[in-house]
């Protein structure tokens, strides 16, 4: 079995994992709901955009900060929302704990890219 094979398989197992499953099912129940699905739109553009601020070395925005954890606090009202938000989470935990995992298995190599 090759490397592709297996990356195949995982990629097939991501797709039947139980994470993938209820972030697919929270995802169909959020399409159901326009407002809902605006409000979880509304709220990521917002928290990627606060991201990108702090990796571009900005410090952070309080004021944008609170924007978010408020956004946040509506969400959790709302079930449909809420659950997207939940499941997603889930599943970017499952994601970034394969990426570690493939990183570890190759970091040797990469180590030139590291500080001296």
């Amino acid at each position: 079995m090759t490397v592709h094979d297996k990356a195949h398989d995982l990629g097939r197992s991501l797709r039947n994992s139980d994470e993938y499953q209820a972030f697919l099912a929270a995802k169909q129940n959020l399409d159901k709901d326009a407002a809902s699905k605006k409000m979880v739109q509304d709220f990521f553009k917002k928290k990627l955009a606060a991201e990108y601020d702090l990796m571009a070395g900005n410090p952070e925005d309080k004021e944008k900060s609170q924007e978010l954890q408020k956004m946040y606090e509506l969400i959790v009202l709302n079930p449909q929302a809420r659950d997207f938000i939940h499941a997603h989470m889930r599943f970017q935990q499952l994601a970034a704990d394969i990426y570690k995992i493939i990183g570890d298995a190759v970091a040797e190599g990469m180590d030139i890219f590291g500080k001296e």
